[in-house]
């Protein structure tokens, strides 16, 4: 008996866990349309937030990364079938290769907010966009979402019941 109980245990936890950076990392619990009404309130606030890359950019120094924000959920997924925010634009040290960071795929991202950068929309429209210094960046699987709940049995169990 106790062996099931603890084979259901390890199966509910199997798949609920950020990745390593992520857990207990000490974000702020602020949204994205708080912070593009009032930047200077949240200068130097650390967050969590995730979306889907829309380009990115490598400079000498830097890699800047244009993501479409979207809401997280518990498991640090960005919940697509919400409705987008806006973009931000995360700003990492290190060299990010363009054929692993492409566009479309999934991404979260810790780091500190820091003001915003100047972007030019496809119709050449000057945007300014939130900045976020990045201390970690996870990219989430291709295709994650089609074999998510084949590959994990408490995941499965967990969209059965809840």
């Amino acid at each position: 008996m106790k062996l099931y109980l603890i084979s259901i245990c390890l199966l509910l936890s199997a798949c609920a866990s950020l990745p390593p950076a992520f857990d207990n990392a000490p974000a702020t619990e602020v949204t994205y349309n708080q912070v593009r009404e009032d930047l200077a309130s949240y200068h130097n606030t650390t967050v969590r937030w995730g979306g889907v890359i829309v380009s990115i950019e490598n400079t000498e120094n830097t890699s800047l990364i244009e993501i479409t924000h979207y809401p997280l959920d518990h498991y640090g997924r960005p919940q697509l079938d919400e409705t987008s925010a806006g973009q931000f634009v995360i700003k990492s040290a290190k060299f990010l290769d363009p054929d692993i960071y492409a566009a479309e795929r999934e991404i979260i991202v810790l780091g500190v907010i820091d003001g915003d950068i100047e972007r030019t929309s496809n119709n050449e429209t000057r945007i300014f966009l939130p900045l976020i210094n990045s201390s970690a960046i996870h990219l989430w699987p291709m295709n994650y979402r089609n074999n998510y709940y084949r590959h994990c049995p408490s995941c499965y169990f967990r969209q059965l019941f809840w």
